[in-house]
């Protein structure tokens, strides 16, 4: 449960799905992570296995005497080592095995490229699953073509609830001037943060009041700080107070080139902020081209600095382009559809297990 989108989403979800009548635990495998706590501190029951490693005997012995204790009707699993170990949890529990996903895809449209090791381990597991729930529709092919239950992969958006964007103010981070530009996502190749700086330090030649701003860390903090500064972007590390700084924003931007179904982008739709985007994964069915933000080509730099200068240039239609998006996100991603959806799907996974 460390920090990230799909964590973010389910630490969000679970909440979610006890308020609605669901008896869910959380089932940690080797660390808590930022999200662990938030959940536990809501009243849901949380354990930690603290595995030192991925084939553990006595964390499995424990992972396997605590779903015995709690006798779940259905196991949801996200990741490989947690499909591995959700898949004995859920034979000995006799219960179903849900498979959640929401690794990105590639422009090509296939996943992010596993280790070795993981490719292997979810062949083999990927074909005893009961069912899936992927984020977005092009995910399916690619879930089928690994060996997942054709017929048995559901899609269920992630969605933004309306508790948690309402009253948010802008962050004074971000300033009151020029046009802000904000970029949410962790420091990692695939996010392309580095395209995004080089495009905002090109739309600023066109642009003076273009400012740009990236709310995250990782392992590339040190290579992208001198780009950073040499093409006037500030990186502003971890934050809590994302939704401000979205808020605070002219327009979101997240030109990575590999993606699931990015909460960066809803929460931009909810808070209605224009975004602009990269063609990849579930970002064309979150963004219309021209009407909520722009869908571009990936790696398209020059597409991208374009479109920060336009938005920049014509404050009227970036503020059309965000009310639009948050119409958009009010009719097909809202939480309360999200909910009822994983609810929906466990239900017939179970179902289809008693039958």
């Amino acid at each position: 449960m460390g920090v990230g989108g799909a964590e973010r989403h389910w630490a969000t979800l679970i909440v979610a799905l006890a308020e609605r009548g669901v008896e869910p635990k959380l089932l940690a495998l080797a660390g808590k992570g930022a999200f662990f706590e938030d959940v536990a501190g809501r009243g849901i029951p949380a354990e930690c296995m603290s595995l030192r490693r991925r084939m553990d005997p006595s964390g499995l012995r424990r992972a396997l005497a605590t779903a015995a204790e709690f006798g779940p009707d259905a196991v949801v699993t996200r990741g490989v080592s947690a499909q591995l170990m959700g898949e004995a949890i859920a034979r000995r529990a006799k219960a179903v095995h849900v498979y959640n996903e929401h690794t990105p895809l590639t422009p090509n449209g296939r996943f992010l490229p596993p280790r070795p090791h993981q490719r292997a381990l979810t062949r083999l597991v990927a074909r005893a699953i009961d069912a899936v729930v992927a984020v977005t529709e092009r995910q399916v092919p690619p879930l089928e073509r690994i060996g997942y239950p054709k017929g048995r992969i559901e899609v269920v958006h992630n969605g933004v609830f309306e508790q948690d964007v309402e009253g948010v103010e802008p962050s004074p981070v971000l300033g009151d001037e020029g046009f802000p530009v904000l970029c949410v996502a962790g420091l990692r190749p695939e996010k392309r943060v580095d395209l995004f700086i080089e495009a905002v330090g090109a739309a600023r030649r066109e642009h003076a009041g273009i400012r740009g701003y990236v709310a995250g860390e990782g392992r590339e903090r040190e290579r992208l700080e001198p780009l950073a500064r040499s093409n006037g972007v500030s990186l502003l590390g971890a934050r809590s107070d994302v939704p401000e700084l979205v808020a605070a924003a002219g327009a979101v931007c997240l030109p990575s080139e590999a993606e699931a179904m990015p909460m960066s982008l809803l929460e931009a739709m909810a808070l209605s902020r224009p975004v602009i985007a990269a063609d990849v994964g579930g970002n064309a069915e979150l963004v219309r081209h021209g009407e909520t933000g722009y869908l571009l080509p990936p790696g398209d730099g020059r597409a991208v600095a374009r479109a920060i200068a336009e938005l920049a240039a014509d404050p009227a239609r970036a503020e059309k382009m965000g009310a639009a998006g948050r119409r958009l996100q009010r009719e097909r991603f809202t939480g309360e559809r999200m909910v009822e959806g994983y609810r929906s799907a466990f239900e017939r996974a179970i179902e289809r297990g008693q039958a």
